[in-house]
């Protein structure tokens, strides 16, 4: 996210939400800016990624 952008972590509140929701948590964001939301698993992420990699050719590296 950009810099001009806040967060704050909040606890869900309710029990039904605790045992029936997403989690146990909210990340509340605000203010101007852009926010980037990664939304795969890490791995798949990672898998994605690897073949934009700069690989090192000898020393030097080759985009």
């Amino acid at each position: 996210m950009e810099e001009t952008v806040g967060y704050e972590i909040e606890r869900v509140k309710g029990a039904k939400n605790i045992l029936f929701g997403e989690g146990l948590f909210f990340a509340r964001i605000t203010g101007p800016g852009k926010v980037w939301i990664q939304t795969m698993p890490i791995s798949k992420l990672a898998e994605a990624l690897i073949p934009m990699l700069p690989t090192n050719n000898g020393g030097g590296f080759e985009f």
